[in-house]
Protein backbone atom coordinates (compact mmCIF):
# COMPACT_ATOMS: atom_id res chain seq x y z
CA UNK A 1 0.00 0.00 0.00
CA UNK A 2 3.14 2.32 0.83
CA UNK A 3 4.32 1.44 -2.67
CA UNK A 4 1.23 2.53 -4.29
CA UNK A 5 0.79 6.06 -2.08
CA UNK A 6 4.43 6.68 -3.18
CA UNK A 7 3.76 5.98 -6.53
CA UNK A 8 0.95 8.36 -6.62
CA UNK A 9 2.64 10.83 -5.12
CA UNK A 10 5.11 10.96 -7.44
CA UNK A 11 2.95 11.15 -10.54
CA UNK A 12 0.79 14.20 -8.87
CA UNK A 13 4.30 15.71 -8.47
CA UNK A 14 5.32 15.14 -12.26
CA UNK A 15 1.89 16.42 -13.52
CA UNK A 16 2.43 19.45 -11.34
CA UNK A 17 6.06 19.98 -12.62
CA UNK A 18 5.32 18.79 -16.55
CA UNK A 19 3.62 22.10 -17.21
CA UNK A 20 6.34 24.21 -15.74
CA UNK A 21 8.88 22.15 -18.05
CA UNK A 22 6.91 22.18 -20.72
CA UNK A 23 6.74 26.30 -20.59
CA UNK A 24 10.45 26.33 -19.78
CA UNK A 25 11.87 24.08 -23.08
CA UNK A 26 9.00 26.12 -25.62
CA UNK A 27 10.26 29.34 -24.60
CA UNK A 28 14.40 27.90 -24.98
CA UNK A 29 13.29 27.35 -28.29
CA UNK A 30 10.95 30.06 -29.19
CA UNK A 31 13.07 32.58 -27.42
CA UNK A 32 16.01 32.44 -29.80
CA UNK A 33 16.92 34.47 -32.32
CA UNK A 34 16.38 33.19 -35.68
CA UNK A 35 18.38 34.79 -39.01
CA UNK A 36 18.27 33.77 -42.65
CA UNK A 37 18.71 34.89 -46.52
CA UNK A 38 16.38 34.48 -49.31
CA UNK A 39 18.58 35.49 -52.38
CA UNK A 40 19.76 39.20 -51.54
CA UNK A 41 16.99 39.56 -48.92
CA UNK A 42 18.12 38.95 -45.24
CA UNK A 43 15.15 37.67 -42.61
CA UNK A 44 15.61 38.46 -38.90
CA UNK A 45 13.40 37.29 -36.00
CA UNK A 46 13.30 37.73 -32.76
CA UNK A 47 11.43 37.93 -29.08
CA UNK A 48 11.05 41.53 -27.45
CA UNK A 49 8.89 40.59 -24.99
CA UNK A 50 7.52 36.67 -23.77
CA UNK A 51 5.73 36.79 -20.42
CA UNK A 52 5.01 32.82 -18.98
CA UNK A 53 2.62 31.46 -17.20
CA UNK A 54 1.85 27.80 -15.53
CA UNK A 55 -0.06 26.57 -19.04
CA UNK A 56 0.58 29.41 -21.20
CA UNK A 57 2.79 32.51 -22.81
CA UNK A 58 2.20 35.39 -24.73
CA UNK A 59 4.26 37.32 -26.90
CA UNK A 60 5.69 40.14 -28.85
CA UNK A 61 8.54 39.54 -31.63
CA UNK A 62 9.74 41.74 -34.37
CA UNK A 63 10.37 40.37 -37.90
CA UNK A 64 12.66 42.45 -39.75
CA UNK A 65 13.15 42.09 -43.66
CA UNK A 66 16.58 44.24 -45.19
CA UNK A 67 18.32 43.94 -48.08
CA UNK A 68 17.56 45.43 -51.89
CA UNK A 69 16.84 48.34 -51.35
CA UNK A 70 14.44 47.62 -48.50
CA UNK A 71 14.95 47.70 -44.66
CA UNK A 72 11.59 47.42 -42.45
CA UNK A 73 9.91 45.73 -39.80
CA UNK A 74 6.78 44.18 -38.40
CA UNK A 75 5.86 43.76 -35.37
CA UNK A 76 4.23 40.16 -34.16
CA UNK A 77 1.60 39.06 -31.05
CA UNK A 78 2.06 35.70 -30.12
CA UNK A 79 -0.62 33.28 -27.80
CA UNK A 80 0.92 30.26 -26.86
CA UNK A 81 -0.83 27.31 -25.03
CA UNK A 82 1.29 24.79 -22.98
CA UNK A 83 -0.04 21.16 -24.31
CA UNK A 84 1.26 17.44 -23.17
CA UNK A 85 4.10 17.43 -25.60
CA UNK A 86 4.59 20.77 -26.69
CA UNK A 87 2.75 24.24 -27.81
CA UNK A 88 -0.02 25.45 -29.92
CA UNK A 89 1.08 28.67 -31.18
CA UNK A 90 -1.26 31.48 -32.62
CA UNK A 91 0.78 34.36 -34.12
CA UNK A 92 -0.93 37.28 -35.88
CA UNK A 93 0.60 41.06 -37.25
CA UNK A 94 0.21 43.87 -35.20
CA UNK A 95 -2.18 46.36 -36.47
CA UNK A 96 -0.37 49.56 -38.39
CA UNK A 97 2.01 50.39 -41.13
CA UNK A 98 5.32 48.42 -41.17
CA UNK A 99 8.47 50.52 -39.82
CA UNK A 100 11.16 51.34 -42.27
CA UNK A 101 12.25 51.64 -45.74
CA UNK A 102 9.55 49.82 -47.53
CA UNK A 103 7.63 51.16 -51.09
CA UNK A 104 3.76 52.24 -50.12
CA UNK A 105 2.24 49.09 -52.05
CA UNK A 106 4.30 46.58 -50.02
CA UNK A 107 3.16 48.48 -47.05
CA UNK A 108 -0.51 48.39 -48.03
CA UNK A 109 -0.80 44.77 -49.01
CA UNK A 110 0.90 43.51 -45.50
CA UNK A 111 -1.62 45.69 -43.79
CA UNK A 112 -4.65 44.59 -45.15
CA UNK A 113 -3.63 41.00 -45.81
CA UNK A 114 -2.67 40.69 -41.90
CA UNK A 115 -1.45 37.50 -42.16
CA UNK A 116 -2.12 35.07 -39.39
CA UNK A 117 -0.38 31.54 -38.21
CA UNK A 118 -1.33 28.28 -36.34
CA UNK A 119 1.64 26.76 -35.35
CA UNK A 120 2.67 23.43 -33.57
CA UNK A 121 5.81 23.66 -31.87
CA UNK A 122 7.21 20.13 -30.46
CA UNK A 123 9.47 18.96 -27.68
CA UNK A 124 11.60 17.50 -29.81
CA UNK A 125 12.40 20.19 -32.05
CA UNK A 126 11.54 21.63 -35.22
CA UNK A 127 7.92 23.68 -35.68
CA UNK A 128 5.37 23.70 -38.33
CA UNK A 129 2.48 25.96 -39.20
CA UNK A 130 -0.80 26.77 -40.99
CA UNK A 131 -0.69 30.55 -42.62
CA UNK A 132 -3.58 32.56 -43.66
CA UNK A 133 -3.89 36.11 -45.51
CA UNK A 134 -7.22 37.98 -45.97
CA UNK A 135 -7.74 39.39 -49.12
CA UNK A 136 -6.38 42.58 -50.73
CA UNK A 137 -7.35 45.45 -52.98
CA UNK A 138 -5.38 48.23 -53.44
CA UNK A 139 -6.10 50.92 -56.40
CA UNK A 140 -4.55 54.57 -56.86
CA UNK A 141 -0.94 55.91 -57.18
CA UNK A 142 1.56 53.96 -55.23
CA UNK A 143 3.83 57.20 -54.97
CA UNK A 144 2.17 60.57 -54.19
CA UNK A 145 5.07 62.70 -55.24
CA UNK A 146 5.70 60.76 -58.42
CA UNK A 147 3.53 61.41 -61.81
CA UNK A 148 0.10 59.73 -61.46
CA UNK A 149 -0.30 56.30 -63.00
CA UNK A 150 -3.00 54.18 -62.85
CA UNK A 151 -2.42 51.13 -60.00
CA UNK A 152 -4.21 48.25 -58.98
CA UNK A 153 -3.45 45.06 -57.18
CA UNK A 154 -6.12 42.78 -56.31
CA UNK A 155 -4.91 39.45 -54.49
CA UNK A 156 -7.29 36.69 -53.33
CA UNK A 157 -7.09 34.84 -49.79
CA UNK A 158 -3.65 33.42 -49.20
CA UNK A 159 -3.12 29.65 -47.66
CA UNK A 160 0.07 27.75 -46.90
CA UNK A 161 2.27 26.57 -44.71
CA UNK A 162 5.31 26.77 -42.60
CA UNK A 163 7.91 24.08 -41.01
CA UNK A 164 11.12 23.86 -40.06
CA UNK A 165 13.32 21.12 -38.41
CA UNK A 166 16.90 20.53 -38.46
CA UNK A 167 16.40 18.13 -41.37
CA UNK A 168 14.33 20.73 -43.58
CA UNK A 169 12.64 23.58 -43.95
CA UNK A 170 9.02 23.62 -45.87
CA UNK A 171 7.52 26.88 -47.36
CA UNK A 172 4.17 26.67 -49.82
CA UNK A 173 1.59 29.05 -50.43
CA UNK A 174 -1.36 28.88 -52.95
CA UNK A 175 -4.04 31.72 -53.88
CA UNK A 176 -7.16 32.29 -56.09
CA UNK A 177 -6.12 35.22 -58.16
CA UNK A 178 -3.18 37.68 -58.32
CA UNK A 179 -4.27 40.90 -60.78
CA UNK A 180 -1.45 43.58 -60.78
CA UNK A 181 -2.32 46.13 -63.68
CA UNK A 182 -0.05 49.49 -63.94
CA UNK A 183 -1.20 52.20 -66.31
CA UNK A 184 -1.99 49.82 -69.67
CA UNK A 185 0.56 46.72 -68.24
CA UNK A 186 -1.69 44.30 -66.53
CA UNK A 187 -0.36 40.84 -64.97
CA UNK A 188 -3.03 38.47 -64.12
CA UNK A 189 -2.65 34.93 -62.44
CA UNK A 190 -5.18 32.61 -61.89
CA UNK A 191 -5.06 29.47 -59.13
CA UNK A 192 -0.91 30.18 -58.38
CA UNK A 193 0.57 27.99 -56.10
CA UNK A 194 4.16 27.52 -54.83
CA UNK A 195 6.17 24.81 -52.60
CA UNK A 196 9.72 25.00 -51.57
CA UNK A 197 11.67 22.89 -49.77
CA UNK A 198 15.18 23.26 -48.68
CA UNK A 199 17.80 21.11 -46.82
CA UNK A 200 20.85 22.42 -44.82
CA UNK A 201 24.23 22.24 -45.67
CA UNK A 202 26.62 19.86 -43.77
CA UNK A 203 27.00 22.50 -41.00
CA UNK A 204 23.17 22.70 -39.91
CA UNK A 205 22.52 26.31 -42.04
CA UNK A 206 21.14 27.30 -44.57
CA UNK A 207 23.60 29.20 -46.75
CA UNK A 208 23.79 30.37 -50.46
CA UNK A 209 23.96 27.15 -52.01
CA UNK A 210 21.90 24.86 -50.03
CA UNK A 211 20.06 21.52 -51.72
CA UNK A 212 16.45 22.56 -52.28
CA UNK A 213 13.42 21.20 -54.61
CA UNK A 214 11.16 24.10 -55.38
CA UNK A 215 7.44 24.19 -57.64
CA UNK A 216 5.59 27.15 -59.26
CA UNK A 217 2.62 27.14 -61.55
CA UNK A 218 -0.37 28.90 -62.28
CA UNK A 219 -3.67 27.55 -64.11
CA UNK A 220 -3.55 30.88 -66.25
CA UNK A 221 -0.74 33.43 -67.01
CA UNK A 222 -2.10 36.67 -69.07
CA UNK A 223 0.50 39.34 -69.80
CA UNK A 224 -1.60 42.49 -71.38
CA UNK A 225 -1.03 45.73 -72.79
CA UNK A 226 -4.51 47.68 -73.48
CA UNK A 227 -6.69 45.46 -74.69
CA UNK A 228 -3.88 43.65 -76.37
CA UNK A 229 -2.57 40.44 -74.76
CA UNK A 230 1.32 40.30 -75.20
CA UNK A 231 1.85 36.86 -73.33
CA UNK A 232 -0.26 34.16 -72.25
CA UNK A 233 0.56 30.68 -70.32
CA UNK A 234 -1.96 27.80 -69.75
CA UNK A 235 -1.54 25.60 -66.99
CA UNK A 236 2.34 26.64 -66.43
CA UNK A 237 4.42 24.04 -64.33
CA UNK A 238 8.06 25.27 -63.28
CA UNK A 239 10.09 22.79 -60.97
CA UNK A 240 13.52 23.29 -60.02
CA UNK A 241 15.94 21.30 -57.67
CA UNK A 242 19.71 21.56 -56.73
CA UNK A 243 21.27 18.40 -54.61
CA UNK A 244 25.19 18.34 -53.96
CA UNK A 245 27.44 15.39 -52.75
CA UNK A 246 30.77 16.58 -50.83
CA UNK A 247 32.10 19.47 -53.58
CA UNK A 248 29.34 18.28 -56.62
CA UNK A 249 26.48 20.64 -57.13
CA UNK A 250 24.04 19.33 -60.00
CA UNK A 251 20.99 21.16 -60.56
CA UNK A 252 17.89 20.92 -62.85
CA UNK A 253 15.81 23.69 -63.97
CA UNK A 254 12.13 22.52 -65.89
CA UNK A 255 9.50 25.03 -67.09
CA UNK A 256 5.92 23.15 -69.05
CA UNK A 257 3.09 24.85 -70.08
CA UNK A 258 0.34 23.12 -72.33
CA UNK A 259 -0.31 26.24 -74.08
CA UNK A 260 1.41 29.26 -74.75
CA UNK A 261 0.28 32.72 -76.86
CA UNK A 262 1.89 35.71 -77.78
CA UNK A 263 1.13 38.59 -79.90
CA UNK A 264 -1.17 36.44 -82.26
CA UNK A 265 0.89 33.45 -82.26
CA UNK A 266 -0.75 30.17 -80.37
CA UNK A 267 1.22 27.19 -79.68
CA UNK A 268 0.77 23.99 -77.21
CA UNK A 269 3.17 22.01 -75.57
CA UNK A 270 5.83 23.97 -74.37
CA UNK A 271 8.32 21.86 -72.64
CA UNK A 272 11.91 23.62 -71.36
CA UNK A 273 14.75 22.14 -69.19
CA UNK A 274 18.01 22.96 -68.44
CA UNK A 275 20.34 20.63 -66.21
CA UNK A 276 23.69 21.46 -64.97
CA UNK A 277 25.92 18.59 -64.13
CA UNK A 278 29.25 18.42 -61.61
CA UNK A 279 29.57 21.53 -61.41
CA UNK A 280 32.01 22.61 -58.26
CA UNK A 281 30.29 24.22 -55.55
CA UNK A 282 33.37 25.98 -53.62
CA UNK A 283 34.24 27.80 -56.93
CA UNK A 284 30.62 28.66 -56.90
CA UNK A 285 30.18 29.82 -53.22
CA UNK A 286 33.34 32.32 -53.97
CA UNK A 287 32.21 33.68 -57.10
CA UNK A 288 29.18 34.66 -55.00
CA UNK A 289 31.33 36.04 -52.59
CA UNK A 290 32.87 37.88 -54.71
CA UNK A 291 30.16 39.09 -56.35
CA UNK A 292 28.49 40.68 -53.56
CA UNK A 293 32.22 42.43 -53.12
CA UNK A 294 31.75 43.71 -56.65
CA UNK A 295 28.59 45.48 -55.99
CA UNK A 296 29.52 47.00 -52.63
CA UNK A 297 32.13 48.70 -54.41
CA UNK A 298 29.75 50.72 -56.64
CA UNK A 299 32.28 50.72 -59.69
CA UNK A 300 31.58 52.09 -63.76
CA UNK A 301 30.10 49.93 -65.71
CA UNK A 302 32.52 49.35 -68.20
CA UNK A 303 34.89 48.51 -64.70
CA UNK A 304 32.21 46.60 -63.38
CA UNK A 305 32.05 44.44 -66.50
CA UNK A 306 35.51 43.95 -66.91
CA UNK A 307 35.97 42.96 -63.45
CA UNK A 308 33.24 40.30 -63.64
CA UNK A 309 34.75 38.95 -67.13
CA UNK A 310 38.03 38.43 -65.50
CA UNK A 311 36.22 36.35 -62.02
CA UNK A 312 34.25 34.05 -64.55
CA UNK A 313 37.34 32.86 -66.23
CA UNK A 314 39.29 32.54 -62.88
CA UNK A 315 36.10 30.18 -61.87
CA UNK A 316 36.05 28.40 -65.26
CA UNK A 317 39.53 27.83 -64.57
CA UNK A 318 39.18 26.30 -61.32
CA UNK A 319 35.93 24.26 -62.49
CA UNK A 320 37.35 22.38 -65.28
CA UNK A 321 39.26 20.04 -63.27
CA UNK A 322 35.85 18.63 -62.47
CA UNK A 323 34.19 18.33 -66.14
CA UNK A 324 31.07 20.36 -65.70
CA UNK A 325 28.64 19.94 -67.92
CA UNK A 326 25.21 21.64 -69.15
CA UNK A 327 22.72 19.86 -70.68
CA UNK A 328 19.93 21.45 -72.34
CA UNK A 329 16.48 20.62 -74.20
CA UNK A 330 13.24 22.51 -75.38
CA UNK A 331 10.28 20.79 -77.22
CA UNK A 332 7.51 23.28 -78.32
CA UNK A 333 4.01 22.35 -79.89
CA UNK A 334 3.41 19.21 -81.00
CA UNK A 335 1.64 19.97 -84.41
CA UNK A 336 4.16 18.46 -87.09
CA UNK A 337 5.18 21.78 -89.77
CA UNK A 338 5.03 24.13 -86.90
CA UNK A 339 7.18 22.43 -84.39
CA UNK A 340 10.25 23.22 -82.35
CA UNK A 341 13.24 20.87 -81.34
CA UNK A 342 16.44 21.59 -79.80
CA UNK A 343 19.14 19.36 -77.36
CA UNK A 344 22.06 21.07 -76.42
CA UNK A 345 25.34 19.83 -74.45
CA UNK A 346 27.77 22.08 -73.49
CA UNK A 347 30.93 21.03 -71.68
CA UNK A 348 34.34 21.78 -70.42
CA UNK A 349 37.05 19.49 -69.83
CA UNK A 350 41.04 19.71 -69.35
CA UNK A 351 42.81 21.43 -66.85
CA UNK A 352 43.30 25.01 -65.61
CA UNK A 353 46.60 25.48 -67.68
CA UNK A 354 45.32 24.48 -70.97
CA UNK A 355 42.34 26.26 -70.57
CA UNK A 356 44.67 29.63 -70.03
CA UNK A 357 46.01 29.25 -72.64
CA UNK A 358 43.86 27.42 -75.46
CA UNK A 359 40.25 28.53 -73.74
CA UNK A 360 38.54 27.20 -77.01
CA UNK A 361 39.65 23.76 -77.06
CA UNK A 362 38.63 22.85 -73.61
CA UNK A 363 34.96 23.52 -74.86
CA UNK A 364 32.88 20.90 -75.98
CA UNK A 365 29.28 21.49 -77.58
CA UNK A 366 26.81 19.60 -79.38
CA UNK A 367 23.61 21.00 -80.67
CA UNK A 368 20.77 19.74 -82.83
CA UNK A 369 18.07 22.16 -83.89
CA UNK A 370 14.70 21.13 -86.02
CA UNK A 371 12.13 23.67 -86.98
CA UNK A 372 8.65 24.12 -88.84
CA UNK A 373 8.77 26.32 -91.82
CA UNK A 374 5.70 27.00 -91.35
CA UNK A 375 6.16 28.24 -87.49
CA UNK A 376 9.15 30.40 -89.42
CA UNK A 377 7.24 31.84 -91.41
CA UNK A 378 4.45 32.43 -89.09
CA UNK A 379 6.90 34.47 -86.33
CA UNK A 380 8.65 36.30 -89.12
CA UNK A 381 5.08 37.67 -90.71
CA UNK A 382 4.31 38.91 -86.54
CA UNK A 383 7.64 40.35 -86.46
CA UNK A 384 7.02 42.16 -89.82
CA UNK A 385 3.97 43.40 -88.62
CA UNK A 386 4.85 44.63 -85.63
CA UNK A 387 8.13 46.35 -86.15
CA UNK A 388 8.46 46.30 -90.50
CA UNK A 389 11.68 44.86 -91.67
CA UNK A 390 12.07 47.92 -94.31
CA UNK A 391 12.10 49.89 -91.14
CA UNK A 392 14.63 48.28 -89.46
CA UNK A 393 17.13 46.88 -92.44
CA UNK A 394 16.63 43.33 -90.93
CA UNK A 395 16.86 40.55 -93.89
CA UNK A 396 13.33 38.83 -94.83
CA UNK A 397 13.41 34.81 -93.52
CA UNK A 398 13.20 33.97 -97.36
CA UNK A 399 16.54 35.17 -98.12
CA UNK A 400 17.97 34.22 -94.71
CA UNK A 401 16.94 30.62 -95.71
CA UNK A 402 19.00 30.89 -99.05
CA UNK A 403 21.58 31.71 -97.43
CA UNK A 404 21.87 29.85 -94.63
CA UNK A 405 21.17 26.59 -97.36
CA UNK A 406 23.84 27.70 -99.83
CA UNK A 407 26.12 28.11 -97.03
CA UNK A 408 25.27 25.06 -95.40
CA UNK A 409 24.69 26.06 -91.91
CA UNK A 410 20.85 24.52 -92.58
CA UNK A 411 19.54 21.92 -94.24
CA UNK A 412 15.33 22.18 -95.41
CA UNK A 413 13.14 18.88 -95.57
CA UNK A 414 9.77 18.35 -95.91
CA UNK A 415 9.14 21.98 -94.77
CA UNK A 416 11.38 21.34 -91.68
CA UNK A 417 14.37 22.89 -91.02
CA UNK A 418 17.53 21.29 -89.61
CA UNK A 419 21.01 22.24 -88.36
CA UNK A 420 23.44 19.86 -86.23
CA UNK A 421 26.19 21.86 -84.30
CA UNK A 422 29.88 20.24 -82.83
CA UNK A 423 32.59 21.94 -81.58
CA UNK A 424 35.46 19.89 -80.15
CA UNK A 425 39.59 20.90 -80.00
CA UNK A 426 38.60 24.56 -81.11
CA UNK A 427 36.83 22.94 -84.57
CA UNK A 428 33.28 23.71 -85.27
CA UNK A 429 31.56 22.05 -87.71
CA UNK A 430 28.18 22.58 -88.99
CA UNK A 431 26.35 19.69 -90.71
CA UNK A 432 29.71 17.77 -90.91
CA UNK A 433 31.71 21.19 -92.71
CA UNK A 434 34.01 23.26 -90.86
CA UNK A 435 33.14 26.26 -89.85
CA UNK A 436 35.71 27.77 -87.32
CA UNK A 437 36.19 30.65 -89.10
CA UNK A 438 32.62 31.93 -88.71
CA UNK A 439 33.75 30.56 -85.05
CA UNK A 440 36.91 32.84 -84.61
CA UNK A 441 34.68 35.65 -85.95
CA UNK A 442 32.58 35.46 -83.09
CA UNK A 443 35.17 35.13 -80.60
CA UNK A 444 36.71 38.72 -82.11
CA UNK A 445 33.76 40.45 -82.21
CA UNK A 446 32.83 39.31 -78.66
CA UNK A 447 35.71 40.71 -77.52
CA UNK A 448 35.82 43.79 -79.25
CA UNK A 449 39.24 43.14 -81.29
CA UNK A 450 40.87 42.34 -77.73
CA UNK A 451 42.72 39.69 -80.05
Amino acid sequence: MRKILIALLLLVVAAAAWPIYVGVQVENALKGAFTGHAGGLRIHHAFTRYERDRYGARGTSVLRVFGNGLDFEVELEHRIDHRLLGAAVQTRTVPGRPVGEIPAPWAAVLVQARPRAESWLGLGGGISSRLSSRPVVISGDPDPEAEPVPFRLRLGAGQGGVAYSPERMVLSFDTDVLDLANGEERLLLEQLYFGLVVHPEPDGGYGSLPDYDIGLGSRLISLTLGDREVLGLESLQMSSNQNSLADRLDSLWRVRAEELRSVGLELETLDLQLTALRWHRPTLLQFLEDLDGVRAMALATDLQTGLLLGMLLEGLQRMIEHDPLLKGHLRLNSEPGRHVRLNMDLGLSGNAEDFAARPLESVALDLDLEAGLSLLEEVAALLEAEAGLEATGAMDLETWLELAVSEEWARIENGILSSRLRMEDGRLLINGRDQTVLLLALVFGLARGMF
